[in-house]
């Protein structure tokens, strides 16, 4: 089926009365699940052109996954605090194997299960001249801790802030509404909650059924009501609502610095009611920021409005406690930076994996081990790396025939580990591993990336690989964070292409400024501390173009 195209019933329902919503079902993914949905209208809010460039400066939180048991109440201080962004400069070669603290065999079974479960939710769903870029900087800890990414935005007049959950694999924006019920009031992360009311802003705007936007997905949708939405994920989780209209709101610094409040007029789903874990007060947000590809993400809202183009890029630092950026508009690739093309008609940001390399040795692997089905997924919601049995006992057995020292490989919580006891460095011990793509870019994979060091009984020579079977009637490959961390990931959506670079997420990054102009922006002065709103303002006056900070919250991770 089309990515556009939706044949089914829709049936709408005033906002007073949203509780009883319905809408087009759709087979789709909002953070690996599978969800049916119908979208709106993007309400063609008149701007000028802004003409200026604009830096969202966002800290995104990366919840922890530290076994099955809550942390100790020490370590909830801890992961309440908020955490500065590591600011030491990546050097390859002292670039140590293990990431602080070696993680434990329950990390493992918490990593593996929250993998599980997206990968099966993904399996399901796979049978402009004048712009401006927005960056968001993105805070965390090492990636094999990562599940969930959210930050604060700003809606609309006057602005309220709400958290939430920053999303590649989704489309829609939506938040959690006033009368909303049932609806989480309270959350384990540590911040606020808020519920976004209509009627508190005189900029928002219901979206009806005469949109011209909600009548291309919908079916029955009566001329007089509101456009309804309803997610239906794979977990029996429901997100239900109605659809608005509201400005997006930050601020901007044109020529000799001057501060100018702008504000972009986007489309969402105010939430009346929320089941299952979307209900959970464990690791609850106030709603759902979706970057996915369809024309009803916010990416694409800013863009048609002629506020960025249609390119972004996401870099996940690696060490340390984690941290990096989003940026949305036109990013400047370093030198080095390769391309594959995005495979079309996939609801996912997919590509062609087609053969894998050790040693200047190919993999025999089957070519429809790769590419058959929607080719390899590249998704940062995604903490290992995933590959059909097609593609993982061949790359398996030949990284153990690469290793020639004297190791013990053994199964542990279904993670092929070694008991390495060699005199040489690990680094040194194992080999590179490279993934060629159509188009003739290679991604390569080194020890450092794809080992995870265990703290067991045995000491810390414990050393598991990152990469998991799909299964053996699972077809899909998904390339997660375990590969894509310190690395600059451009999605081109104008030219439907991925690239990448290694990279130092804690630098500067390059863009184009809508006059042409190339601006190196520097991500590691961004402040963090709880002053914020004086942090924010000096920083503003500073020269940054638009500042949001961004908070680091680990914890269990409940729904990915």
């Amino acid at each position: 089926m089309d990515r556009h195209s939706y044949a089914c019933p829709y049936h709408a329902c005033r906002p007073k009365d949203a509780s009883n919503n319905a809408s087009c079902f759709r087979a789709s993914k909002a953070h690996g699940r599978q969800y049916a949905a119908s979208f709106f209208h993007v309400d063609h809010f008149s701007y000028a052109s802004l003409g200026h460039f604009i830096i969202l400066l966002l800290l995104l939180s990366v919840p922890f996954c530290m076994g099955t048991t809550v942390a100790s109440s020490a370590h909830l201080q801890r992961y309440k605090s908020v955490l500065r962004l590591h600011q030491q400069s990546f050097n390859g070669s002292s670039l140590i194997i293990q990431r602080g603290k070696p993680v434990s065999f329950s990390s493992i079974s918490h990593m593996q299960w929250r993998d599980r479960t997206r990968l099966n939710r993904l399996h399901v769903r796979a049978s402009d001249e004048g712009s401006s870029p927005v960056i968001f900087p993105l805070g965390g800890i090492a990636p094999m801790m990562a599940g969930l990414y959210f930050t604060e935005i700003s809606l609309g007049t006057p602005p309220s802030r709400y958290y939430v959950q920053v999303d590649t694999g989704s489309d829609l924006l939506w938040l959690n509404c006033a009368n909303c019920n049932p609806c989480p009031r309270k959350t384990e992360l540590g911040v606020p909650l808020a519920l976004y009311d209509p009627s508190s802003s005189s900029t928002s705007s219901t979206i009806m059924c005469s949109d011209d936007f909600c009548n291309k997905f919908s079916e029955g949708c009566q001329a007089e009501e509101a456009c309804a939405y309803r997610l239906l994920y794979g977990d029996g989780s429901r997100s239900e609502g109605f659809l608005v209209g509201d400005l997006l709101q930050f601020s901007t610094v044109q020529v000799a610095n001057r501060l100018v409040d702008r504000g972009a007029k986007v489309s969402f789903g105010c939430g009346t009611r929320q089941t299952g874990e979307l209900d959970s007060s464990d690791g609850a947000l106030d709603g759902i920021l979706g970057l996915g590809q369809s024309s009803i993400s916010v990416i694409s809202q800013l863009r048609s409005n002629n506020e960025t183009s249609g390119v972004f890029a996401h870099c996940l630092e690696g060490e340390g406690e984690g941290g990096g950026m989003l940026v949305i508009g036109d990013v400047r690739a370093p030198p080095g930076a390769v391309y594959t093309p995005i495979l079309q008609n996939q609801p996912h940001y997919n590509v062609n994996l087609q053969s894998i390399t050790i040693n200047d040795v190919v993999i025999p692997v089957d070519s429809s081990a790769t590419s058959e089905d929607g080719g390899t997924i590249v998704d940062s919601g995604t903490t290992l790396t995933y590959f059909s049995d097609a593609a993982y006992l061949p790359l398996l057995q030949t990284i153990y025939d690469a290793v020639k020292v004297e190791t013990d490989s053994f199964q542990s919580q279904g993670m092929s580990c070694i008991s390495y006891s060699g005199s040489s460095n690990v680094e040194d011990a194992f080999p590179s591993i490279d993934l060629n793509f159509d188009g003739g870019s290679t991604l390569k994979v080194r020890p450092h990336d794809y080992l995870i060091q265990i703290d067991g009984e045995q000491g810390d020579n414990i050393w598991c690989i990152g990469f998991q079977t799909s299964g053996s009637n699972n077809s899909i490959n998904i390339l997660g964070d375990i590969v894509l961390k310190d690395r600059l990931i451009i999605y081109d959506l104008e030219q439907q292409l991925i690239g990448w670079v290694d990279y130092d997420c804690t630098s500067s990054v390059t863009v184009l400024e809508a006059d042409g102009t190339e601006t190196s922006v520097p991500i590691t002065s961004i402040p963090f501390g709880s002053g914020a709103s004086s942090t924010l303002k000096s920083y503003l006056l500073g020269g940054f173009k638009l500042v949001f900070l961004l908070w680091v919250v680990p914890f269990i991770p409940f729904l990915c």
